[in-house]
C-alpha cells in the first residue's frame, strides 16, 4: 500500500469521445530515476516507471511501449542488465499471433511484469478485454500505474496472486466459466509452470475453438516439458519461432499454438469446476502424450536453476555470454528429442505471416 501511495498517478480524466482514461497531470517531479538508489528492492522496475513518466506521452500506449523498449536498450543494456519484456522481434510474433484469435473472447496473460505485453496485446486487439495475472504485488502496482498512464485501464485488468491459486477462481470474477471464454493466452511466467497452467485452463473449458496460445522464453530459460506436451500431443497446431532476445545478444524461442476445433469441443464437454494439477507425467483429462524422457526432465530442472540465479539480487548473476551459451546447449538437447524451431521472426518482420 505504501508503494501504491508513493507511485500512484495523480488525477485521471476521460479522453473526450472515448472510454479511455488519461492522467490529468504528470506524476510529481520528485519521482525521477536519479532519485532511486541502485540495488535497492525493485530499483530496476521503479527506474523504468520513472523513465516512462519522464519521456512518454500520457494517454498514448505506443509512446509508453516505445519508452519501455528504449529503457531496456539504451539504459540497461550498456550496463549488462536485461529487461524481461517481449520487445522488438517478440512483439512482432505476439501481435501477429494474437490478431488471429477467434472473435468474442478475452485475452489472458500470465506474468504481467510491468505491463508492456498487456499494452501491446490491447493495441493489437482493440475492444478485447486483456486479463493479466502477476504474482509479485510490487510489479502489479507498477504495471497498473503503467497501464493507467497509457490510458488503457478500461481494457486491461491486472490481478495479483500465484497462477495456481488465481486461475481456478478467475472465471467467477467475470460471470462464470461459460461467460469467461478465452480467444488467446500469453504465458510469460515461470516456464516450468507453463504446462501446469495450460492444463488448468483446459480443464476449466475456457478456450474457444481456434484459441491462440503464445509462450515466451521456451528456449531461454526454457520450458521443455511444455514444448514436449504441445509437440507430442494432438490438441494444437504448433509453431516454434526463433527470435532474437530483446536487448540481449542471444537466441530464444516463442511457441505459438492454435487449438484444434475438435479438441476445444472435447475440452468444453469434459470441463470441471475444480481442476487438478498436471505434474508433467504425460496424462491429463484432455489427452495423453508420451512420458517425457529423463533428459527433458533434467533440462526443466536446469531452467529453474538458471532462472533462480538470474533473479538473484545484485548485478552480473548471469552474463549475456552465459545466457547465449546456455541457449545453444538447451537448443541442441531439445532438437535431439524432435523439438526445434519451425519459423524465423526475421521473416515475420519482413512481412511473412504465421498462419
Amino acid at each position: 500500500m505504501r508503494l501504491w501511495r508513493r507511485f500512484a498517478l495523480g488525477h485521471v480524466r476521460r479522453v473526450p469521445g472515448s472510454r479511455r482514461l488519461a492522467t490529468e497531470r504528470p506524476p510529481p517531479k520528485a519521482f525521477k530515476g536519479s532519485n532511486i538508489q541502485a540495488g535497492s528492492p525493485y530499483s530496476k522496475e521503479l527506474r523504468l516507471l520513472a523513465h516512462v513518466f519522464e519521456t512518454a506521452t500520457a494517454g498514448d500506449p505506443s509512446s509508453v511501449c516505445d519508452a519501455i523498449e528504449r529503457f531496456g536498450e539504451d539504459v540497461l543494456n550498456p550496463a549488462g542488465q536485461w529487461l524481461k519484456v517481449a520487445g522488438r522481434h517478440k512483439t512482432t510474433v505476439l501481435s501477429k499471433a494474437m490478431k488471429n484469435c477467434p472473435k468474442g473472447g478475452s485475452i489472458l496473460e500470465i506474468g504481467t511484469y510491468c505491463g508492456y505485453s498487456a499494452l501491446r496485446m490491447a493495441m493489437a486487439l482493440p475492444g478485447a478485454r486483456v486479463v493479466s495475472l502477476e504474482v509479485d504485488p510490487a510489479h502489479m502496482v507498477i504495471a497498473r500505474n503503467m497501464v493507467a498512464y497509457a490510458g488503457m485501464a478500461h481494457m486491461i485488468d491486472i490481478w495479483t496472486g500465484h497462477s495456481k491459486d488465481v486461475l481456478p477462481r478467475l472465471p467467477q470474477r467475470y460471470g462464470g466459466r461459460h461467460q469467461f471464454r478465452l480467444g488467446g493466452v500469453f504465458m510469460d511466467q515461470k516456464g516450468s509452470r507453463y504446462h501446469e497452467d495450460l492444463s488448468v485452463i483446459e480443464q476449466l473449458g475456457l478456450l474457444l475453438p481456434g484459441a491462440v496460445v503464445v509462450a515466451d522464453n521456451v528456449l531461454k530459460p526454457g520450458s521443455p516439458l511444455f514444448l514436449w506436451r504441445l509437440c507430442k500431443g494432438s490438441a494444437y497446431d504448433n509453431h516454434i519461432v526463433r527470435v532474437k532476445e530483446f536487448a540481449m545478444p542471444s537466441e530464444d524461442w516463442m511457441s505459438v499454438s492454435v487449438l484444434r476445433p475438435e479438441a476445444a469441443v472435447e475440452m468444453e464437454s469434459m470441463s470441471v469446476e475444480v481442476p487438478t494439477v498436471e505434474r508433467g507425467k504425460g496424462q491429463a483429462p484432455q489427452g495423453a502424450w508420451p512420458v517425457p524422457p529423463e533428459e527433458l526432465i533434467q533440462l526443466q530442472w536446469e531452467s529453474d536453476r538458471i532462472r533462480a540465479q538470474a533473479t538473484r539480487p545484485g548485478r552480473g548473476s548471469v552474463s549475456f555470454a552465459e545466457w547465449a551459451s546456455y541457449a545453444e546447449g538447451m537448443k541442441e538437447k531439445m532438437v535431439n528429442h524432435g523439438i526445434f524451431e519451425t519459423e524465423d521472426a526475421e521473416q515475420l518482420e519482413s512481412g511473412a505471416e504465421l498462419f
